[in-house]
């Protein structure tokens, strides 16, 4: 027997709830696969916050709202205490997940400063080395597209080379143009700990607004879907 007046509105609301889930979804996973082809390259440089795990998290997360919005979705269609209470223990452990990531966030907010500073200046002395390509590359592509120099400024390249610097430093950028030291404001002034700790800080704030309006559509769904379960059961279908 079919659910019907007030339960049929919870039902289809459950559904359509999951249906926007799982949509909310397939955009975290795009986000994911965003920040991780176009920042994703600088995890080189800061092993121990690694840009790439803030991406890696999103698509971790958008495929698990994927799965779980479906599941709510064939639960709340097809009036099914097990899969409705299947998506009710999910939610709560995810819940669980993000609150529990979301203090060790906060707790742990300050040390992003120190270890973006402490790896950079640690793979500093490995540019252009024979075997650091990759590492040479991503910090060219981190100066030119962060328009930044150093780890504080353009004078921490002086225990790389004292005679001249990369080229990706120059505000202008032409072969060999770090070559010439007589007029310095031709080189990018700010520092790329700067430029990285706001990247890594826009990505925390992304990940914080994103988890506070997931949270808000979880506890919605678990209240509605566990509103519907208890309608089923007394509607005496037991699928």
């Amino acid at each position: 027997m079919a659910v019907e007046g007030c339960a049929r509105v919870i039902k289809f609301a459950v559904f359509f709830f999951n249906l926007i889930f799982w949509i909310l979804g397939i955009a975290i996973l795009g986000i994911g696969i965003w920040v991780r082809t176009t920042k994703g390259d600088y995890a080189t440089l800061t092993s121990s916050i690694p840009m790439a795990s803030a991406a890696n998290l999103f698509i971790a997360v958008g495929i698990i709202v994927m799965i779980v919005g479906f599941i709510g979705c064939l639960g709340a269609w097809k009036e099914s205490q097990c899969l409705l209470m299947t998506f009710f223990i999910l939610l709560l452990l995810i819940f669980i997940l993000e609150l529990t990531a979301g203090i060790l966030g906060y707790l742990y907010r300050g040390k992003v400063e120190t270890e973006v500073k402490k790896d950079l200046i640690k793979e500093l002395d490995n540019y252009g080395k024979s075997g650091q390509e990759g590492l040479t590359s991503t910090w060219d592509r981190l100066q030119t597209n962060e328009q930044c120099c150093g780890v504080n400024n353009y004078t921490d390249w002086n225990t790389w080379n004292d005679t001249r610097l990369p080229d990706s430093c120059c505000v202008e950028h032409s072969p060999d143009c770090g070559e010439d030291m007589s007029d310095l404001s031709k080189f990018h002034q700010t520092g790329c700990a700067m430029k990285l700790e706001a990247l890594l800080g826009d990505n925390l704030y992304l990940i914080g607004g994103v988890g506070v309006a997931i949270a808000v559509i979880q506890l919605l769904g678990m209240v509605f879907s566990l509103f519907l379960c208890c309608e089923v059961r007394k509607s005496g279908k037991y699928v």
